[in-house]
C-alpha cells in the first residue's frame, strides 16, 4: 500500500514547506528583536537629543544639561520597558486566545467534513481501504495548506512572539543606550562643541539604524536612513527652538 504523504512521510515539496514552517518562528523572533531595539533606541535618542539641545541653548550649563539628560534617560527607559511589557503581554494573550478559538473551530469543521466525505465515498460503493486512503490523502493536503497559512502568519508576525519580560528588557536597555548617544558629548566635551557633536553622532546612529531596518524589512536603505535622520532633526530643531524662546541665565 502506498505511503500517504503526512508530517511523518512528507513529499519533497511538503518537506520543503515543513522546513519553512519550522524556520519561520526563528525569523519572526529575530524581526521582533530588531523591532524592539529600534523602538527603544530611536525613542530614547530622539527624546534626549531634543532635550539636551534645548537645555544647552537655554542654560549654557553642562551640569544642568547632564542632570536633565540623566533624568530623562532613566525615566524614559523605565517607561518604555513598562510599555513593552504590558503591550507584549496583552498581544500574546490575545493571539493565544484567537489561535485557540480558530483551532477549535477548524477541528470541528474537519470532523464534519471527514464524516460527510466518508459517507459519500461509501455510498459510491468504494471499499473501506479506498475510503481510508482518499480521506487520509485529503487530510494530508489540508495539513499542508494549514502549514502554509501558518508560515505566512508567522512570517508577517501580526502577533508578538517575544516573552513580555524579554521585550521589556530589550526595549528598556535599547532606550537607555539610545539616550546615551546625545548625552555623552555633554559629559565628555565642553558645552561649546558638545551640541554639534551630539547632533552628528545622533544622525549617524539613526542612519545606521534605518539601514539595518531596511535590510531586515527589504526596503530601500537610503530612504530608511533619511527617514530616521529626519525624525531626529525635527526633534533637535524643536528642542533648540524651545530653548531659544525660553532660555535665560541659570541662578
Amino acid at each position: 500500500m502506498a505511503v500517504v504523504p503526512s508530517r511523518e512521510h512528507p513529499t519533497p515539496r511538503g518537506a520543503e514547506r515543513l522546513r519553512e514552517v519550522e524556520a519561520a518562528p526563528r525569523r519572526a523572533r529575530g524581526a521582533a528583536l530588531i523591532r524592539d531595539v529600534i523602538l527603544g533606541g530611536q525613542d530614547g535618542l530622539v527624546n534626549v537629543l531634543g532635550l539636551v539641545l534645548g537645555m544647552s541653548v537655554a542654560t549654557g550649563s553642562t551640569r544642568v544639561v547632564v542632570t536633565a539628560g540623566l533624568v530623562a534617560l532613566l525615566a524614559e527607559s523605565i517607561a518604555m520597558a513598562g510599555v513593552a511589557f504590558t503591550a507584549s503581554g496583552a498581544e500574546r494573550q490575545l493571539g493565544a486566545t484567537l489561535r485557540r478559538t480558530l483551532d477549535e473551530r477548524r477541528e470541528a469543521l474537519a470532523r464534519v467534513r471527514d464524516s460527510a466525505r466518508r459517507e459519500r465515498l461509501a455510498e459510491a460503493g468504494l471499499s473501506d481501504d479506498v475510503v481510508a486512503l482518499v480521506v487520509d490523502e485529503a487530510e494530508a493536503e489540508a495539513s499542508t495548506w494549514r502549514d502554509q497559512v501558518e508560515l505566512m502568519r508567522t512570517a508577517l508576525a501580526p502577533v508578538r512572539e517575544t516573552r513580555p519580560v524579554r521585550a521589556a528588557a530589550v526595549v528598556g536597555v535599547s532606550t537607555a543606550l539610545g539616550s546615551a548617544v546625545p548625552l555623552l558629548p555633554f559629559v565628555l566635551l565642553p558645552i561649546s562643541i558638545a551640541p554639534a557633536v551630539a547632533l552628528v553622532a545622533s544622525a549617524v546612529v539613526l542612519a545606521l539604524a534605518g539601514m539595518e531596518r531596511a535590510h531586515t524589512t527589504g526596503g530601500r536603505k537610503l530612504r530608511a536612513a533619511v527617514e530616521m535622520v529626519a525624525i531626529g532633526l525635527v526633534s533637535a530643531l524643536a528642542g533648540y527652538l524651545i530653548g531659544l524662546l525660553l532660555g535665560g541665565p541659570v541662578s
